[in-house]
């Protein structure tokens, strides 16, 4: 299952500057400094032409993609004309128009909105970007009364829409993930008002509505042959649900404390869900019984907002991103933190953070401010 930051080194005036950057830089694979000097928002590895690649996004919602060998950027436009719903949604009322009133009301998508969340997936050996809107999706589209994010697969090279404008959501997409299954490759989707929505990736075909919890915290992965979602949220608790049926897999595990974000991998062969809640740890639950799986892995400052996983040696390893805060690494097996943070010197913490292999290599790449992407190496030099 794949899926998919580190220590301040002081300034000590005894030191040398140079000696300082090469002790924070030790582990920078590649720079690419981005002429335009937009700041990253979002980030997503992929396979471009048998190329590393990550996929990203500017503030005002435009798309491009960063190859990993050469830096070499190039933006991808989608067509934003095709992002309305394909067929009637209720509006807050819950009233459903008809089809002629239904296509009088649709208005211009707001890029911003259409890409709130990304990533990025294979479709029929084609590389495919899948986004999530933001709670104003669709009032751009279809008006005030319209509230909710829409979930949307692209293709990337031509940047046409893929099956249907998936709808479902009253609030924004918090969560997003994709996994394989027996009818396809599946999008997951979580949402702000706690609905997860299950579709084919390729249609947008509607498999499974779930209730989950409020602030909607998901992730999704593949264990023992079966597509499983976990939810968890502004309840103490998280949830386990089959992602083809929509039924609970076991009651809910009790962990005693909201959470913002969730992922789920295997530890040492044992299928784990790794949590980060207001307390600013990371903390790993055993998945068939939801009992702690060790103690809880602590040294962020700020709150963690994101968990990206990969492994390092057959190792799970999970990369941290926290508010105000650099990315650290975090060994899984051993429950410790791998070297120091990821962190320039004189700069601000990145923006965004992902996490993918380059030729067979674990390596983390983060976005930054000014636009800059760096590749990082997680095993020691």
């Amino acid at each position: 299952m794949r899926h998919a930051m580190g220590f301040h080194i002081p300034l000590i005036m005894s030191v040398p500057w140079s000696t300082v950057r090469r002790m924070a830089d030790h582990r920078i694979l590649k720079t690419f400094p981005d002429p335009d000097g937009g700041a990253v928002h979002a980030l997503a590895p992929l396979v471009l032409d048998g190329a590393p690649a990550v996929i990203g996004k500017h503030g005002d919602g435009s798309l491009w993609t960063c190859d990993l060998t050469t830096g070499e950027r190039v933006g991808h436009p989608i067509d934003l004309d095709s992002a309305a719903p394909d067929d009637p949604v209720p509006d807050a009322e819950g009233t459903i128009w008809d089809d002629e009133d239904f296509e009088d009301e649709k208005g211009e998508a707001d890029a911003y909105e259409v890409v709130s969340l990304l990533t990025a997936t294979s479709l029929d050996g084609h590389p495919v970007l899948v986004t999530g809107g933001g709670r104003f999706d669709l009032t751009s589209l279809l008006g005030e009364d319209y509230m909710g994010g829409a979930v949307r697969c692209w293709d990337l090279a031509t940047g046409e829409k893929i099956g249907k404008t998936m709808t479902g959501h009253g609030l924004g997409v918090t969560a997003l993930a994709t996994v394989p299954s027996e009818r396809g490759p599946l999008v997951l989707s979580s949402s702000e008002d706690g609905v997860l929505l299950v579709s084919v990736l390729a249609s947008g075909e509607r498999v499974a509505e779930i209730r989950g919890s409020y602030n909607g915290a998901m992730a999704a992965a593949v264990v023992d042959g079966r597509p499983l979602a976990v939810t968890g949220g502004h309840d103490p608790h998280l949830e386990v649900w089959d992602a083809l049926t929509g039924e609970a897999v076991g009651g809910p595990r009790q962990i005693g404390a909201p959470v913002h974000t969730v992922a789920l991998t295997e530890v040492a062969g044992r299928a784990v869900i790794l949590t980060a809640g207001d307390d600013n740890t990371l903390r790993m639950w055993d998945l068939p019984t939801g009992r702690p799986a060790g103690g809880p892995l602590s040294g962020h400052a700020g709150t963690i907002q994101g968990i990206t996983l990969t492994r390092l040696g057959g190792r799970a390893v999970a990369v941290t991103e926290a508010m105000d805060d650099p990315p650290r690494i975090w060994d899984l097996t051993r429950a410790e933190q791998l070297g120091g943070t990821l962190a320039v010197p004189g700069e601000q913490p990145p923006t965004a953070v992902t996490a993918m292999d380059i030729n067979g290599e674990p390596v983390v790449v983060t976005g930054h401010d000014d636009g800059t992407i760096r590749v990082w190496r997680i095993s020691a030099p």
